[in-house]
């Protein structure tokens, strides 16, 4: 697991002991202005109120701002810049979790590997900017076709993992071969004066046994079934069965 997401979670915690005390105080300083002499009677003058109340609202700003990068830095700890997706070393994070689960809960766990067909071609005469354009909109159009409970991460370069948690190899396959029509069929934009163009992509899928495997051997496996799928032709999915 990436450790800055841990120390942000810390944080937070303590920016929002900051914010809840802040807020009480506002709160019963508030009050006491509603019962007449109350400040009288306990010698708290209304100059110095109000250097200690600006104070506690400069303090909430800050603590306002600190958490909202927290939540920045979390964010940017996880997700590839590109395409918004999770990135690699958190998606083998999930990976790793999601086997735990598996093995424990004795249920189905299947993996997609994803790579366009051909994306040299494409930056090639198109441009890196064009190709760079093609693997956010790839992003996009994941995040709309999976499951809430898949989990989708940018491996690396074009390719693309998805892990589907309590999902059995055919199911896998079915929701692959879903994909794959889709996004031959989806106009990836490939120039900025709206010229579009389609890609196919090949998929290989795995579904890991109940007993234990380790994240690289998993990984390598469904790896293996894409290479099956551009070695067969590309455009196709490919299940590695062992």
């Amino acid at each position: 697991m990436p450790k800055l997401p841990v120390v942000t979670g810390g944080l937070k915690k303590r920016l929002w002991t900051i914010i809840v005390m802040v807020g009480a105080y506002l709160i019963y300083i508030s009050l006491g202005d509603l019962i007449p002499q109350y400040w009288n009677w306990i010698g708290f003058r209304s100059l110095e109120r109000s250097i200690l109340t600006l104070g506690f609202v400069v303090i909430l700003v800050i603590a306002l701002s600190g958490l909202a990068l927290s939540d920045k830095l979390t964010t940017l700890a996880i997700k590839d810049g590109l395409t918004g997706l999770y990135n690699q070393s958190y998606i083998k994070s999930r990976l790793q979790e999601e086997i735990f689960r598996s093995e424990r809960y004795k249920y189905p766990l299947s993996i997609m590997m994803i790579d366009f067909d051909d994306f040299k071609n494409l930056n090639d005469r198109h441009g890196h900017v064009a190709g760079d354009r093609v693997l956010k909109a790839m992003g996009e159009l994941l995040q709309d076709m999976v499951r809430a409970s898949d989990i989708c991460g940018r491996y690396g370069g074009e390719e693309f993992l998805i892990l589907l948690p309590q999902t059995a190899c055919l199911d896998a396959a079915a929701a692959a071969e879903r994909l794959r029509k889709e996004i031959a069929l989806y106009p990836f934009r490939s120039g900025g004066d709206d010229k579009t163009c389609h890609l196919t992509v090949s998929i290989g899928v795995y579904a890991t046994p109940y007993y234990s495997q380790n994240i690289e051997e998993i990984i390598n496996l469904s790896d293996a079934a894409l290479y099956r799928a551009k070695k067969e032709g590309k455009n196709k999915v490919v299940v590695f069965i062992k």
